[in-house]
This record gives structure tokens, C-alpha cells and sequence, in this order.
């Protein structure tokens, strides 16, 4: 019987991450094409005048769904910002919805600030809405945690956002400094591991090196899957710090950070934000390339660099696009930015300490076995005393 060859793990790794990735994309694709209402081919004029008869009538959901074939359908005309501009009437002023009703109208400022309809209707609806949804926010106690935090730096004028979020990032990462010393110790060992782990790879191959592998990582006490575990625990932070910040997205509209000012987003609606609260590109194309480089910083295996490569590109692709679908406010893009700073630095810190000698978990390879001595071994369990001998 022929012997099978023993399979690539990092190749069938990545073709796996590939795959998943592709069909991961076809569903949000698919998802965003599907979920376009259906084209009437009516004209704009008969449109408007049909979304105004179903608001009439209370028919919100229908009125809403004629409003977004408006919008897609003349997407980047005044046409399309009136079809915003009445699904954010819709909810705000039928459903009594600030919330979406600001979701709709922060469109209508970020892609069509030199259009009429905003200048004239919709400039104004956006301040009677943002008003109005700080109003029911205010008294949340994740709104209260950031405005306090904002309140720290009054002195610094329109500053004072950006030191929030500066404090609000070196605050958490103070939080996690426990946990990732953990994550770093774990990458420490795996680097002290790799001349081990080039002698197995240079004898064995197929499972058999798989098993001596697992088998020298249980010998010294590490776990290699520990760097996927550690990463997650950010995760309850940013989810607590996203939803934070969108609390208190109307504060925002008053904050300011070098490029991100009205004047440049005028110039380029849809990609430069007016203010904190709006989506802005550069920031995320900045955010992207620092993960990216994060990623590659902290490559502990070197016969996994490679994988870790692909992981890296795959992972920032794959922000860039949900970051860029759901357009995420600029300041919580840059809280993000700051935390991968911070976590830099964190790491630079902290292996520039000494690490300590590696050894094993169970005593073994104690310093008289590596001088080639054989230590006697130690008794377990009980030993009857010995008896002594009697003096004639």
C-alpha cells in the first residue's frame, strides 16, 4: 500500500481562511443587493409624490422603502438626497425614531453637503434631531462615563475630544495590562521554543513531528493557540467603547482634528468628515496600516511568518471593508488607532525586560541533566523509617 504524504497544515490552513473570507463577502454582497427595495421605474417627481400619499395613509414601511428607491435610484443628485432626507422625515417625524432618523440625516451631511436639500431642510432637521436624540441619551450611563471623561480637558477648547479619547485609551489599556502580560509571556516562550522546534522539523515530518511538536509544548507549559485566546479580550472593551461613542455621537459634531473640519469634507463629501462624528477615510487608512503593522510586529514563530503574513493582509482587508460598509464615526477610529499605539509600545516595554530561563513544567532538564549527570530518583509516597542497629 502506497504511504499517503502528510498534509500541509499551513497551506490548508490558509486555503481554508481564503475560502471562508471569499464566501463571507459573496454574503455581504448578496446582502446588500437583496436587501435594495424593488425599482418601480416611476418618475422622481411621481415618486415623491407617492412616498408623501403613503405617509399620509400611515403606510411607513412601504413610504420607507420607496424613499431608499429614491435614494439608490438617483444616488448622488438631488433626487437622491430628498430620498434621505424623507426616510429620516419618516422615522423622526411618523415613527418618532430619532435614532434612525439621525443614522439617515449623518448620510445626508456626509454624502450631499453642497446639495439644496440639505442646505434648506435638511441642515436644520439634523440639529432639531441631534438635539433631541442627546436629550434621550444623556442620562445613560455610558454617556455620562464618556462626557465625563470629556469634561477632564475643558481646558483645552475643541481639543478636549481629542484628549478624551487619549485618556479613554490609555485608561483601558491600563485595564488589560494584566491580561496581555500574560499574552506576551506566552510569546516570549514560543520564541525561547524555536531552536527546539527547528531540531524536530529538521528529524521529522508528517504527523509524527506534529505529535514531538505538542509533546516539547506540553513539556515547557505552552499553549500555542494561547495568542488567538488573549486576542479576543478586547473584544467586550471595543464593543462597550463603539456603543459608547455612539451615544454620544452629537457631542461629536462639535470636534475637530487636523484634516477632519467642515471646510475639507465640503471638498470631499464621503471621504473627509466635518467633524468626529462623521466617517472619515484617511483615519481608517491609517488605523489599517498600523494593525497591519501590529500584526507583523508581533510574528513569534518564524516558520510561521509566512501564515501570520496572510493572516495580517486578511484580517485588515476585511476591517477595511466592514469598517467602510457601516462607516464608523472618526473618533472611534481613532480611539482605535490609539490602542494599537499604545499596545506598541506596551510590547516594545516589555520585551526589552530579561525574560526568564525556560524550563519545564514537570522538573525536568534540570542543570545536573544537561552537564550529563543522572540525578537518583526522588522517593514517592510512603517510606516505612529505617530501622537502626543495635550496639552490641
Amino acid at each position: 500500500m502506497a504511504q499517503q504524504e502528510p498534509i500541509d497544515q499551513r497551506k490548508l490552513f490558509i486555503q481554508t481562511l481564503v475560502i471562508s473570507m471569499i464566501i463571507w463577502l459573496l454574503i455581504l454582497m448578496g446582502w446588500s443587493y437583496f436587501s435594495r427595495p424593488p425599482s418601480t421605474n416611476q418618475p422622481p417627481d411621481k415618486l415623491v409624490a407617492e412616498i408623501e400619499k403613503l405617509r399620509a395613509e400611515k403606510d411607513h414601511m412601504e413610504a420607507s422603502r420607496r424613499a431608499q428607491e429614491l435614494a439608490s435610484r438617483y444616488h448622488g443628485t438631488e433626487y437622491g438626497a430628498l430620498g434621505i432626507l424623507l426616510e429620516a422625515k419618516i422615522f423622526y417625524e411618523d415613527k418618532q425614531d430619532a435614532r434612525e432618523a439621525y443614522n439617515r440625516l449623518r448620510q445626508l451631511e456626509e454624502l450631499y453637503p453642497h446639495t439644496k436639500v440639505y442646505r434648506e431642510q435638511g441642515r436644520a432637521l439634523t440639529q432639531q434631531v441631534a438635539q433631541k436624540l442627546d436629550e434621550e441619551n444623556r442620562p445613560l450611563p455610558s454617556y455620562q462615563i464618556i462626557d465625563a471623561s470629556m469634561r477632564l480637558f475643558n481646558f483645552a477648547g475643541d481639543g478636549r475630544f481629542i484628549l478624551g479619547i487619549l485618556f479613554i485609551a490609555a485608561v483601558v489599556r491600563l485595564i488589560q495590562v494584566p491580561l496581555v502580560n500574560r499574552q506576551f509571556a506566552s510569546m516570549r516562550k514560543m520564541l525561547q521554543l524555536q531552536p527546539k522546534l527547528l531540531e524536530l522539523q529538521q528529524k521529522y515530518t508528517g504527523q509524527e513531528l506534529v505529535q514531538r511538536q505538542m509533546a516539547l509544548y506540553k513539556k515547557y507549559g505552552v499553549n500555542p493557540m494561547s495568542g488567538c485566546l488573549y486576542a479576543l479580550l478586547p473584544v467586550p472593551f471595543l464593543i462597550f467603547i463603539y456603543n459608547a461613542f455612539l451615544v454620544y455621537q452629537v457631542q461629536f459634531r462639535t470636534g475637530h482634528f487636523l484634516w477632519i473640519n467642515p471646510d475639507m469634507a465640503t471638498r470631499f463629501p464621503g471621504l473627509i468628515g466635518a467633524h468626529l462624528g462623521q466617517f472619515d477615510a484617511p483615519m481608517l487608512l491609517i488605523y489599517a496600516v498600523s494593525m497591519y503593522l501590529t500584526s507583523r510586529l508581533t510574528i513569534t514563530d518564524p516558520s510561521q511568518a509566512q501564515l501570520q503574513k496572510t493572516m495580517a493582509m486578511i484580517s485588515t482587508l476585511m476591517l477595511l471593508i466592514i469598517s467602510w460598509q457601516f462607516r464608523f464615526p472618526a473618533a472611534f477610529i481613532l480611539y482605535w488607532l490609539l490602542t494599537n499605539v499604545f499596545y506598541v509600545a506596551h510590547y516594545k516595554l516589555y520585551m526589552r525586560t530579561p525574560a526568564p530561563e525556560l524550563t519545564p513544567v514537570d522538573g525536568s532538564d534540570t542543570p545536573a541533566q544537561r552537564n550529563g549527570v543522572a540525578e537518583k530518583p526522588k522517593p514517592t509516597g510512603y517510606q516505612p523509617p529505617k530501622k537502626r542497629s543495635r550496639r552490641k
